[in-house]
């Protein structure tokens, strides 16, 4: 049985994008903080309200565990580090890579998003000293303050993903290996999880292995970090295999295409697109066109994911 409160769990919003996307999460114990996951170098303001409105200091954060080095999980790593002196990071090993030197995925997602809009959701993402961070191997433990996290390796969304789930609250943190919905606890009109198949990692195969694996820590909790608490851990599972079936079938029809390019991402979104709306519908969600608004930023990434998946398959096809 759990020991711990979730009251000792707060949700920073940290308006990435837009409101109720993203999450920081503080936990609390014995006068001193954790973060998990920090977002970017703009919700730094968010985290340091939080910390002051628990009465806690800067100094007295000396945890932060991150997901994976996407940079609205990991990019705020450096700017956080700095005013939390105390402050120890742990990762996955190939995330820690990423998070000393993010110069690769600084380029990927400028890429994707151009100059001006990276600068608008990441501003700057400086480089971590290796001092100050360590990689955690798959089945490791983390002792704080009265916390045990397990940690467990995590694939299909990203090849640097890593869970964590507390024994004494019995809850698990699982990045984006939970999919991407709004908590029921916020919205329960028009919730929903549904996986994300962002680039340029996506498998489905090792996403449905990941969703197993947290199934298994029998949490009565999870915090996926777009966006909120479940407290439905099985049902929570069930939604994102379920999106994993329609993302499947998206890839086997892209398969059935001769698109490339341009014509094949936007196909895809399109499929993906339609894909989300048919899960809202299974999810029980009655206002579909409402919930969609929500997942619509998703559409763009999930999309370019989706056109990646099907060249890859069509290539081990060949």
């Amino acid at each position: 049985m759990p020991s711990i409160s979730l009251d000792h769990v707060t949700t920073i919003e940290c308006h990435y994008v837009a409101t109720e996307h993203a999450a920081v999460y503080l936990i609390e114990a014995n006068g001193r903080a954790a973060f998990v996951d920090n977002n970017t170098q703009l919700a730094l303001p968010y985290m340091l309200a939080a910390l002051e409105d628990k009465g806690l200091k800067p100094e007295d954060v000396n945890l932060m565990l991150v997901t994976h080095a996407h940079l609205d999980h990991a990019g705020g790593t450096a700017a956080l580090l700095e005013v939390c002196p105390n402050a120890h990071v742990y990762t996955h090993p190939k995330a820690k890579r990423h998070i000393v030197d993010p110069s690769r995925l600084v380029a990927g997602a400028k890429q994707v998003y151009g100059e001006e809009v990276f600068d608008a959701y990441y501003g700057e993402v400086a480089p971590v000293s290796e001092d100050r961070i360590t990689a955690v191997e798959d089945g490791e433990v983390i002792t704080w303050e009265g916390h045990t996290f397990n940690c467990f390796y995590t694939l299909g969304h990203a090849s640097h993903h890593v869970c964590f789930h507390d024994e004494a609250m019995n809850a698990v943190f699982p990045g984006d290996n939970l999919g991407v919905g709004i908590s029921p606890l916020l919205h329960p009109e028009w919730s929903g999880l549904f996986a994300s198949s962002s680039p340029p990692e996506f498998d489905a195969n090792l996403a449905r292995e990941s969703v197993q694996k947290i199934l298994g820590t029998g949490a009565r909790a999870a915090y996926p970090t777009h966006y909120g608490r479940f407290d439905d851990v099985p049902k929570a599972v069930a939604q994102v295999e379920h999106s994993l079936d329609l993302t499947e079938q998206c890839i086997a029809d892209g398969l059935n295409t001769d698109l490339e390019g341009d014509e094949l991402l936007e196909w895809s979104r399109d499929r993906i697109g339609s894909a989300i709306k048919e899960h809202l519908g299974w999810c029980g969600v009655a206002d579909v066109e409402e919930a969609y608004k929500w997942y619509f930023g998703d559409v763009f990434l999930n999309g370019m994911g989706l056109s990646i998946a099907v060249q890859r398959a069509r290539k081990a096809g060949a």
